[in-house]
């Protein structure tokens, strides 16, 4: 198993919160009857289930860096129920698209709950979402979206470039679909909201990488300075599954960049029309997805890649930062050159047919992940269902997420990375205009 990479600091989501207090590495040798590695949305939602359903339990729950600030902070913010690209491979089309949006909606619902419950403020806002297009090369396929969205009675609504432009304040798209449901949020508050709310019978350890695991009665669990035997063991790296050697066949993790800009000018969100929150995801699988959030600020992410070492260098994310200007700067071309002021990279994991990973792999250990770019919802309703399942409680969730399709086989390297990122480059040519 190899050493996981070093998030950068540079994550707008994160900077914009106030620091919070690291607990401790594990320094010790241990036993424990629960272990779960992974503080992202899905293993802190699996850990606070632990902790709830068995309160005299102690819960182990471990991160390889600080707890809720990998791939959990650093996405865009899209809590999505109706999706119309799945992950970053390709287009897959509308099939098994009710199924797939059952688990949304569910999912949705569960992250509504838990923010409520522990009254975790996280600038939720159910102003639903456009799949826009700058071209007229998609008309067809947003009609059809359109199509079956009215087939499952859900509310959208269509665009056109005029009516387009006084609701994002830009006229660089010329149609687009608004789909009613779902919400926006802070992905890094609503990650840090959930680590605020783990009960005393969970011990964090943050900087406390896995480096071995091994099974027989027991699961035995290496890290850089201790030891851990457990019982039960639930893991929950999404991305880093490959790292730790755990689905490598299966799932396969994608290197995305993003930037944040400095809350924008009076002046310049006069020149915007004055408009409110709105997040655009393009209608090309590879086209930049962006928000314009409720402090004034927009958001762009317009890359993704396969990377080796899953780890950018500063030349490296300013070339990227170079990129994410240029998409705002075609968009919104009274932007100054200064106006990012965070850029930053984060992990997402993909399956070769937009499958998930549920499942029990060994006795009393338990693998969940690969949430292929649709993960706050899915992540945090998945830990919650593992714990579940962990102790040997069924319920139709679980069945639900077993019906879906399982992850097909994946090559091995460098086979793999050479058809992504030859996949990838397919993609990224046909979005050219929507970067």
């Amino acid at each position: 198993m190899t050493i996981l990479p070093q998030n950068d600091t540079g994550c707008g989501w994160l900077n914009l919160l106030k620091k919070r207090d690291v607990s401790p590495s594990l320094k010790q040798n241990i036993n424990a009857k629960w272990v779960v590695i992974g503080a992202g949305y899905t293993g802190l939602c699996a850990a606070l289930s632990l902790a709830e359903m068995l309160p005299n339990d102690e819960i182990i729950l471990l991160d390889a860096e600080h707890a809720g600030e990998g791939a959990s902070a650093r996405n865009s913010g899209y809590l999505v129920d109706s999706t119309l690209n799945d992950g970053h491979l390709s287009d897959t089309g509308l099939s098994q698209y009710k199924q797939k949006y059952e688990l949304n909606l569910v999912a949705v619902n569960f992250v509504k709950s838990l923010i409520k419950k522990h009254n975790i403020e996280c600038d939720w806002n159910e102003c639903g979402k456009y799949y826009a297009s700058s071209t007229s090369d998609n008309k067809a396929k947003l009609d059809n979206f359109m199509k079956l969205l009215d087939e499952l009675g859900l509310q959208n609504e269509f665009f056109d470039p005029k009516n387009l432009a006084h609701q994002l304040g830009t006229d660089f798209y010329k149609m687009a679909v608004k789909v009613f449901g779902g919400a926006m949020l802070q992905p890094a508050a609503l990650a840090r909201g959930l680590i605020n709310a783990l009960p005393a019978n969970v011990s964090l350890y943050e900087n406390t990488p896995v480096l071995n695991i091994s099974h027989d009665k027991k699961h035995h669990i290496s890290c850089q300075n201790a030891q851990i035997n457990t019982e039960n063991l639930i893991i929950a790296v999404n991305g880093f599954m490959p790292n730790i050697g755990v689905k490598a066949d299966r799932a396969f993790p994608l290197l995305l960049t993003a930037s944040l800009t400095r809350r924008l000018s009076d002046a310049e969100q006069k020149s915007i029309n004055n408009v409110g929150e709105w997040g655009v995801l393009s209608a090309n699988p590879m086209g930049a997805t962006l928000r314009y959030t409720a402090d004034n600020r927009l958001m762009i992410r317009n890359t993704v890649e396969v990377s080796k070492s899953l780890v950018l260098s500063e030349a490296d994310l300013l070339n990227r930062k170079s990129q994410h200007l240029k998409g705002l700067k075609i968009r919104f071309p009274f932007l100054s050159d200064d106006v990012i002021d965070h850029t930053w990279s984060g992990i997402t994991c993909i399956s070769a047919n937009n499958a998930n990973i549920f499942e029990q792999i060994k006795p009393k250990c338990w693998v969940v992940g690969c949430y292929n770019g649709g993960g706050i919802g899915l992540a945090a309703l998945f830990g919650h269902q593992v714990a579940l399942a962990a102790n040997d409680k069924t319920s139709d969730i679980q069945r639900l997420i077993a019906a879906r399709p399982q992850p097909k086989w994946l090559p091995p390297q460098p086979f793999l990375r050479w058809g992504v990122g030859a996949k990838l480059a397919i993609d990224r040519r046909k979005a050219t205009q929507e970067v």
